[in-house]
C-alpha cells in the first residue's frame, strides 16, 4: 500500500517538472546584443582606452593646442609620440569622453613645444642640477647680462664683452674675467607644456638673482625708516635692497611712508665671479701724536702741528663673488703726497700718564681695503644672509697686524679651526672695549695670554685660517659685551 502511494507521488512530481521545462522553452526569448562602433586609442603601441567619437577628441586636442600656441606665441604644438586612434566594432558599452581621454593622454605623455633647456649644474651633486625652460635663446643672454649688472657697472661690462684691452689712464676698473661659479649650459629640446616655461627676461633675471620668479617678501615703509634701517630690519645689505628694487635711484633715494619695497634676499642660482684690476686714489690719514709737557697744568693743551692727510694711487687685483670681495692684492702703489702728523701738547703737571687711550691705531698697514663691512651680508661660503659683526680688511703688501690700543691679552689661539675663527687674538683694551683679531696666519701670534700690549705693537700676521676665502683680517670690537661697528672709533 505504501509502495503505491510513493509511486503515485513520484509520478506527479515528474509530470510537474516536465510541464515547467516545456513552459520555459516556449516562453524564453534570447537577449539581444547591440553592436557598437567605437574607437580604440593607443599610445606608444599600448591600449589606453576606448572613446565614442574620434572627432570629439581631435576637436579638444586642436582647441588645447591653439591655447598653447596663443600663450607661448608658437606655431607648432607636438602631440605625444605614438598616439594612434583605430575604429573597432564591439559589444562593449563603456567608453571614455573625449575630455577624459585627453586628460589621460596628457597625464601619460604631455604635449610639447620647441624651446631650450637651461641647466645650472651643481658641482658636488648632479641630482641638484637646476633646470629652466625658455623659448628664446637670446632670453638667456639678456638675463645673464641683467644678473651681472646687479654687481658690475654697465660701462665696465660692455668693455669686457668687447674684448678690447682698456688702459687705465687715471682711475677705473678693468675686468679681466666674468663667469658663473657653476657651469650653465643650454640646449635645444622639446619642452613639456606641463613645465613652467619662462617667456620674459625680467622673470628669468629674477630666477638667476633670487632663485625664484616671484619677489614675495615685501616691507611697508614707516615714518622713521631709512634705506639703512630697512635693510637692517630685513637682514639685508643696502646694495641688496637696491638690487631687489631697481626703481630706487640709489642709497639716498627718496622713500615715502606706506611705500612697499621688495625685501627678498639674493640667493643666486649660480654665484657670479668677477676678476678685475681696480685703480683708485686713497687718502692716507695722518696720525695724531701726543707730547706731554709737565710744565703745563693737566687741563692745558694746544696743537703744536696741524695734521695733513696724504694721498696715494693704488691698483688692486680683485676677485669678487656676488659683489662681495673674496680676495684682493695690492699690485702697485704710487705716493702722491706724504702725510704730516698732528702733534698735540698736553699738560702733565702732577699727572701720571699710562699709555694713550684717546686715539685708536689702525690694525693693519696702509693702504688697505675693507672687503666686507659691518652689518648683514650674503656669506660667500655658507651661501646665506647673516650678520657680520666685523670689518674684513685686506689689500696690503705688509701683512703685519697691530694692537689698536693699549691692553691686556685675554685669549690666544695659535692653531685650529676654532669655530671658523682660525688663529686669533682677543685683547681687552679697557673701558669696556674688547677687540678680536681673526683668521691670522698659523703660529704667527707674538703675544701670550695675560701679556700687556701697547697701541701700535705688532701682535701677529694676517692669514686665511678658519672659515676664510682669502688672506684678510677679521677685525671686531665689543663695547660692554655688545658688538659695535669698529669704524665708529675712527670717526
Amino acid at each position: 500500500m505504501n509502495k503505491n502511494k510513493i509511486s503515485l507521488g513520484s509520478i506527479f512530481v515528474g509530470i510537474l517538472s516536465i510541464s515547467f521545462v516545456l513552459y520555459m522553452c516556449l516562453t524564453f526569448k534570447p537577449v539581444e546584443k547591440t553592436i557598437n562602433n567605437l574607437f580604440q586609442v593607443y599610445l606608444g603601441g599600448k591600449k589606453i582606452g576606448v572613446i565614442k567619437s574620434e572627432q570629439e577628441l581631435h576637436d579638444i586636442i586642436d582647441s588645447e593646442q591653439q591655447e598653447i600656441k596663443d600663450e607661448y606665441q608658437v606655431s607648432k604644438v607636438y602631440s605625444p609620440s605614438g598616439l594612434d586612434i583605430q575604429p573597432i566594432t564591439t559589444y562593449r558599452k563603456e567608453y571614455m569622453t573625449g575630455r577624459e581621454m585627453y586628460d589621460k593622454i596628457k597625464g601619460i605623455e604631455p604635449f610639447t613645444i620647441e624651446g631650450y633647456e637651461v641647466t645650472i649644474k651643481n658641482k658636488e651633486d648632479s641630482s641638484k642640477n637646476k633646470k629652466i625652460y625658455i623659448l628664446n635663446k637670446n632670453l638667456l643672454e639678456d638675463a645673464v647680462k641683467n644678473t651681472v649688472l646687479a654687481f658690475v657697472d654697465e660701462k665696465d661690462y660692455d668693455a669686457y664683452l668687447s674684448g678690447e684691452e682698456i688702459e687705465i689712464v687715471d682711475t677705473g676698473r678693468e675686468i679681466t674675467n666674468i663667469y658663473f661659479e657653476n657651469e650653465v649650459t643650454i640646449k635645444k629640446t622639446y619642452i613639456s607644456t606641463e613645465e613652467e616655461i619662462i617667456t620674459d627676461v625680467d622673470t628669468l633675471s629674477m630666477y638667476f638673482l633670487f632663485g625664484t620668479d616671484t619677489l614675495n617678501s615685501t616691507y611697508e615703509v614707516k615714518a622713521s625708516d631709512t634705506m639703512e634701517t630697512i635693510a637692517y630690519k630685513n637682514k639685508l645689505g643696502v646694495e641688496d635692497l637696491l638690487i631687489a628694487n631697481p626703481d630706487l635711484a640709489g642709497e639716498n633715494a627718496l622713500i615715502a611712508v606706506g611705500q612697499k619695497l621688495n625685501v627678498a634676499a639674493i640667493n643666486p642660482l649660480s654665484n657670479i665671479v668677477v676678476e678685475s684690476f681696480d685703480t683708485e686714489y686713497q687718502t692716507i690719514e695722518y696720525e695724531t701724536k701726543t707730547i706731554v709737557d709737565k710744565t703745563l697744568d693737566a687741563d692745558q693743551s694746544y696743537v703744536k702741528q696741524q695734521g695733513t692727510n696724504g694721498l696715494s694711487k693704488v691698483t688692486y687685483a680683485t676677485k669678487e663673488m656676488n659683489g662681495i670681495i673674496l680676495a684682493t692684492q695690492l699690485v702697485n702703489e704710487e705716493i702722491i703726497s706724504e702725510t704730516v702728523d698732528k702733534i698735540v701738547v698736553m699738560g702733565g703737571k702732577n699727572v701720571v700718564y699710562y699709555g694713550n687711550n684717546t686715539y685708536w691705531a689702525w690694525p693693519t698697514n696702509k693702504p688697505f681695503r675693507i672687503s666686507s663691512g659691518y652689518g648683514y651680508r650674503y656669506h660667500p661660503i655658507r651661501g646665506q644672509y647673516h650678520f657680520h659683526p666685523a670689518l674684513d680688511i685686506t689689500g696690503v703688501k705688509q701683512r703685519d697686524i697691530y694692537s689698536v690700543q693699549d691692553g691686556t691679552v685675554v685669549k690666544v689661539a695659535q692653531t685650529g679651526y676654532n669655530g671658523g675663527n682660525g688663529s686669533y687674538v682677543t685683547i681687552d683694551h679697557g673701558n669696556g672695549y674688547v677687540a678680536s683679531y681673526l683668521h691670522l696666519k698659523k703660529n704667527s701670534i707674538l703675544v701670550k695670554k695675560g701679556e700687556t700690549v701697547q697701541k701700535g705693537q705688532k701682535i701677529a700676521t694676517m692669514g686665511t685660517t678658519g672659515s676664510s676665502t682669502g688672506v684678510h683680517l677679521d677685525f671686531r670690537i665689543k663695547k660692554n659685551g655688545e658688538y659695535i661697528n669698529p669704524m665708529k672709533l675712527y670717526k
